[in-house]
């Protein structure tokens, strides 16, 4: 099972507020299976089709769904097949998995998730991902 860090009071405080949450929900699911903790850095806001930075939708011509995220490369897949519009939870949860297996095959993240990146660590990954 994968897990995004965020709920795990991980990092600074927030405006300096304190940070509730904690390790609970992955030991009771780790009772019964292998947790994995992921980061979960720009994973909501990148496309997993592109790899680019996502837009919040705002002037739809159909309908205000709220939570939905649009991606405006027109290079993309999901552009190109009309389906640029994507749920933000249901975005994030492929996206922690995506990561967490990357993570589990290969030993590192995936660059686009990864909050220090550099061209060393890219090129890790790519070497990684190539020898698969």
């Amino acid at each position: 099972m994968f897990v995004g860090d965020r709920g795990y009071c991980v990092g600074p405080t927030i405006k300096g507020h304190l940070k509730y949450g904690g390790q609970w929900k992955s030991r009771k699911n780790s009772l019964y299976t292998s947790v994995c903790i992921i980061n979960r850095h720009n994973i909501s806001q990148t496309c997993l089709f592109c790899f680019k930075k996502l837009q919040l939708t705002e002037n739809t011509k159909l309908k205000a769904v709220n939570g939905t995220f649009q991606c405006v490369n027109p290079d993309c897949p999901s552009v190109l097949a009309g389906k640029a519009t994507h749920v933000r939870d249901s975005l994030s949860a492929m996206a922690i998995g995506l990561s967490g297996l990357a993570t589990l095959l290969f030993g590192a993240t995936f660059p686009q998730f990864d909050p220090k990146r550099s061209p060393s660590k890219t090129a890790e990954f790519e070497h990684f991902a190539a020898t698969f």
